[in-house]
């Protein structure tokens, strides 16, 4: 998924040029209905985006508004690493397809036990087991960000920037529409601390 690796970048740009980024505010899960909710509508609710990319997901056009702010003077889930949340929205047709939310800030942080990815089963796994392991995911996507259609995944993130040295993981878990796992996807990748 290459979007979700570009908006990794964007990130690590914001924090190491020292800038703030776009300060944005969590939207509720209510106001990003994918397949529903479309750009205008968030362009008018978070306003301009840090960062915004086309591309190609599954031959299909995309559009992709990237929000990342580094809140300098928050509390974070860890010490010593730089504040950032972000959001990235990815659009077709003018529709809303993926939204992915990470944030290392200690009131919303996103960070989940990647060692428990090796559980999850293609073909007997369910959504209501792997939100049981990891927690709500803070993303989600369906076609033609993922191949599967009809389907969805749920998608969970997480990245730590100590000075120059980053440290992420992304864990993607694709669904038929019964809820069963069809693929998982997981990137732990960095030095933790």
């Amino acid at each position: 998924m290459n979007w979700t690796v570009k908006w990794v970048a964007v990130l690590a740009m914001v924090v190491l040029t020292g800038c703030a980024g776009t300060k944005f505010v969590r939207p509720a899960e209510a106001e990003l209905e994918l397949g529903k909710t479309s750009e205008q509508q968030v362009l008018a609710r978070l306003g301009k985006p840090f960062q915004e990319a086309n591309g190609l997901a599954n031959g299909k056009a995309i559009r992709t508004l990237s929000y990342a702010y580094a809140s300098f003077g928050s509390t974070v889930k860890t010490q010593g690493v730089t504040p950032v949340h972000a959001l990235t929205l990815v659009f077709h047709e003018g529709k809303l397809v993926s939204k992915s939310y990470m944030s290392n800030l200690k009131e919303d942080a996103t960070d989940f036990d990647g060692s428990k990815a090796e559980q999850i089963q293609s073909g007997k796994t369910t959504a209501a087991q792997v939100i049981s392991m990891f927690g709500p995911a803070p993303g989600e996507a369906i076609f033609p960000v993922i191949k599967q259609t009809p389907g969805r995944a749920l998608l969970y993130s997480y990245q730590e920037m100590r000075g120059f040295s980053l440290s992420q993981k992304r864990l993607t878990v694709v669904l038929d529409p019964q809820g069963t796992v069809v693929d998982v996807d997981y990137l732990n990748q960095g030095t933790w601390k």
